[in-house]
């Protein structure tokens, strides 16, 4: 349970809670959370940057952590998978597990497996066996938004063309 206390000058304090009072509130959270996750990867198959980058907050608190080690906010985001997605002919992203864990009736950490296979502009198409990703999504006006993101991989492997 999550509580957070505010006192003020009178010593008063003033008592917020954002637990889940059910188990049946958890299992709808992380229904509509992972729906929310397989929404988002339909739109990165898609290559389309600006219908994902509407999963995330675009606020000054954001903040991601990216693929090469560099920590950047939405625009470093949107800029650096925007560029990506620009090599790219198609895309395909098979979702192997997710992970996820209900912080409070407002927060959420989601972590994804996945891998993924791209077809490049050049006709080169690579793949990575191992991809992961965190998003903590909090709800913000009624709906839910990343407000930080992190994602993870092996190197790029060239494949083959089956002959």
């Amino acid at each position: 349970m999550l509580v957070v206390r505010a006192t003020t000058n009178q010593n008063l304090t003033t008592e917020q809670t954002t637990s889940i009072s059910t188990a049946s509130d958890k299992q709808e959270i992380e229904k509509e959370i992972s729906n929310l996750g397989k929404s988002f990867f339909t739109h990165v198959e898609k290559l389309d940057i600006d219908a994902c980058m509407k999963y995330f907050e675009n606020t000054s608190d954001f903040w991601s952590v990216n693929p090469d080690g560099t920590s950047g906010d939405y625009n470093t985001l949107k800029k650096i998978n925007g560029e990506g997605f620009s090599q790219m002919k198609s895309l395909s992203h098979k979702l192997s597990s997710e992970k996820i864990r209900v912080l409070s009736k407002t927060q959420v950490l989601y972590t994804y497996f996945a891998t993924q296979e791209f077809v490049l502009k050049t006709g080169e198409t690579m793949k990575m066996k191992n991809v992961a990703g965190t998003m903590l999504f909090d709800k913000i006006d009624n709906s839910w938004k990343a407000t930080f993101y992190q994602e993870s991989g092996g190197q790029p492997e060239k494949v083959e063309p089956k002959m």
